[in-house]
């Protein structure tokens, strides 16, 4: 039987590595708890007997495709990577195809897996663009040159410039991250940290540091928000706040991260097109806007769009300063410097660094010292008030009020910097107690894992140009710039304790997102020139990548979203729904059920002023408490919502509306009187 060719051939291969990537993540354990996602264990892939024989087909069909072709390809990728480069390119994927697990042999068995399901898919795309006809790659060599322009070569004296591409890109990002934030993750907090966030920007927003502190402490405690001297306040670093509550007098703070991530469009292509030229800038704006850990984030509540937005404005303002000698961009790429400073002080120290490296001289001409000076005294003039900030709350002006909080909570020393027995806060997902160098290389292994799959959410996995590319060998100087910052991202959060979790992606290492695009977009382009045939080269790995993208927003995205993001943690903001249905008005609600969750998530519908006229959510939590609370609201009608932990569905109200003594006693567990 002869091999089919043509666009039936390739519509036919490039639908199986659709079908094939949608069969593979039936596969995988993610679900709405925190933890790392995981393919099944060897022994229990026949409990999904159709992904498994979805993928075994595919195998098959593709063993098939590849007849008489195998030795020809292994020539062309020795002819890539001759030597140990194509073992370490083999190796670095196989090595960061699964996250590190304590069962060892099941760790063993799920990296096999997860390598073959990425083998299969690498050759699925492959059969899927050498089907193209050769006779209408010139035709499609086209239409990528009208999408991402002629090559212009990087050229940092050249002005960047916005234009209608990098518009129209922006717009459908934002729009498309509003659209998750709306449906996907209901304009609602998921996790503690977005829940104190909100609780902070709230706060500035109404023109105050802290607010009173409640009646009854206990019955309103969440995490990250303390009641101290200084009154109810959150410990977070106030940075991100502050622009979080520009959103909040229009009741849109859920906007917010979806216009930064639109305005990162914009900043990516500026500081890309001097480094690269107008082509590779394209091609990487365009995966950057396609990125699921970028769409993913730009929909919560967290700060890392708005760390990743200040460093690309104070690397276009380093790269402005040096292309017109004028100090004054220097200053403003200071200024969004110190701006990541109030919000992510690490991620701040990493871009200092970087920047501070490329303005005496290292990967690009020296900045003369009025720029060197605008960009240090730019980030000191907008981080000096957080010295006040934190003066106000600690005492210290060098001692922030989280680490403060966390050593009241966890003891002393548990959120510090570096390595120590003392390291840590007991989460099941921090891989050992205390910090060392073992511990730091697994949470370098469970961020590049995390990275390997978020970044593009590819079946072959989403590193894959990059190691190449990388491997290839003739790195440009811009090239050498990104490793550079990815290279102290990663020195950085090795000496940090925790790796960030599992929540969104590798979430402490997003300043290598840009990084990682650029790369991906270089290697792309660079290995299509180094194939034998240039001209039919580009267009096929072009046409690839364009098929891996297709796939991911056709399977990745939409599960990803319905099988982690939607409800992610047991957050769910019923409470708006339940409160006008069951005209609450300015009741007393006493939630029943564990902190996070079903707490959590209804006191994020607090109002700041405790004795206003609206409900008030308060936590059940002991009889003590319980009492004190009804005796501090005497003109309060009470309702008793049952959270959805307890429920095992939604909010629902048990009770209501009552006197205080049925209250008490229908908490006691009595019955009511008859």
């Amino acid at each position: 039987m002869s091999r089919p060719s043509g666009w039936p051939a390739a519509a036919l291969w490039g639908a199986l590595a659709i079908v094939g990537q949608a069969a593979a993540l039936s596969l995988v354990v993610a679900g709405h708890g925190v933890g790392y996602q995981h393919y099944l264990p060897v022994s229990s892939l026949g409990s999904r007997p159709f992904g498994v024989a979805v993928i075994a087909l595919q195998a098959v069909t593709v063993a098939w495709g590849l007849r008489g072709m195998l030795a020809t390809l292994v020539t062309r990728a020795h002819g890539l990577l001759p030597g140990w480069r194509l073992a370490a390119f083999a190796g670095a994927m196989f090595l960061s195809s699964a996250t590190v697990g304590r069962e060892l042999p099941r760790y063993a068995g799920e990296l096999l897996v997860s390598s073959l399901i990425q083998l299969i898919s690498l050759a699925t795309i492959v059969l899927a663009v050498r089907a193209i006809p050769d006779s209408v790659l010139g035709a499609l060599r086209g239409r990528f040159d009208r999408l991402l322009g002629d090559e212009v070569a990087g050229d940092e004296a050249a002005r960047p410039r916005v234009d209608r591409f990098a518009v129209v890109v922006a717009v459908a990002v934002t729009a498309l991250c509003a659209l998750l934030s709306v449906v996907v993750y209901g304009r609602h907090p998921h996790l503690q940290d977005e829940v104190a966030y909100l609780f902070q920007a709230r706060t500035f927003a109404s023109g105050r540091l802290a607010l009173p502190t409640p009646p009854v402490p206990r019955a309103f405690a969440l995490y990250l928000i303390d009641a101290g001297p200084r009154g109810w306040y959150s410990p977070v670093p106030p940075g991100w706040a502050l622009i979080l509550a520009l959103g909040v007098p229009f009741g849109l703070p859920w906007l917010v991260n979806p216009l930064l991530t639109g305005a990162n469009i914009i900043l990516c292509y500026l500081v890309l097109q001097p480094l690269y030229g107008r082509r590779t800038a394209r091609l990487a704006t365009l995966l950057l806007a396609v990125s699921p850990w970028n769409l993913f984030l730009g929909m919560s509540l967290m700060p890392h769009a708005l760390t990743l937005c200040c460093a690309l404005a104070a690397s276009l303002g380093v790269m402005e300063a040096r292309r017109t000698d004028q100090a004054r961009w220097a200053w403003l790429g200071g200024a969004a410097l110190g701006l990541i400073a109030a919000a992510r002080q690490l991620d701040a120290m990493v871009m200092a660094a970087a920047l501070g490296l490329w303005a005496i001289g290292l990967g690009g001409r020296r900045l003369r010292l009025s720029g060197t000076a605008g960009l240090v005294l730019g980030s000191l003039a907008v981080a000096a008030p957080l010295l006040v900030y934190n003066q106000h709350f600690t005492g210290r002006a060098s001692t922030f009020p989280i680490m403060v909080y966390n050593d009241a909570i966890y003891g002393k020393g548990a959120n510090d910097y570096g390595f120590g027995k003392n390291r840590g806060m007991g989460w099941a997902i921090d891989p050992n107690p205390g910090h060392d160098p073992i511990d730091g290389a697994i949470n370098a292994n469970l961020n590049t894992t995390v990275t390997q799959v978020e970044l593009f959410g590819w079946s072959t996995g989403s590193l894959l140009l990059v190691y190449a590319f990388v491997l290839v060998g003739g790195l440009a100087r811009a090239d050498r710039l990104m490793l550079g910052v990815i290279g102290l991202t990663f020195i950085a959060y090795f000496f940090n304790y925790f790796s960030g979790g599992p929540d969104f992606g590798a979430r402490y290492w997003f300043l290598m997102i840009v990084p990682g695009t650029a790369l991906t977009a270089r290697g792309a382009l660079t290995l299509g020139e180094r194939l034998p045939d240039a001209v039919r080269g580009t267009p096929r790995i072009l046409a690839a990548v364009a098929w891996l993208v297709a796939a991911a927003s056709l399977t990745f995205v939409p599960w990803r979203s319905v099988n982690k993001y939607y409800r992610y943690g047991g957050m769910r903001p019923d409470v708006r729904s339940l409160a006008e249905n069951h005209r609450f008005g300015n009741g007393l609600v006493i939630v029943s059920g564990p902190e996070v969750p079903d707490y959590a998530s209804a006191a994020t519908y607090n109002p700041l002023d405790l004795g206003a006229d609206a409900p008030v959510y308060a936590w059940h939590r002991d009889p003590a408490t319980d009492g004190a609370l009804v005796a501090a609201f005497p003109n309060r009608s009470i309702w008793l919502v049952d959270g959805p932990t307890v429920t095992g569905q939604g909010y629902v109200v048990r009770a209501g509306p009552l006197a205080r003594s049925e209250a008490l006693r229908l908490l006691n567990g009595q019955s009511p009187p008859q």
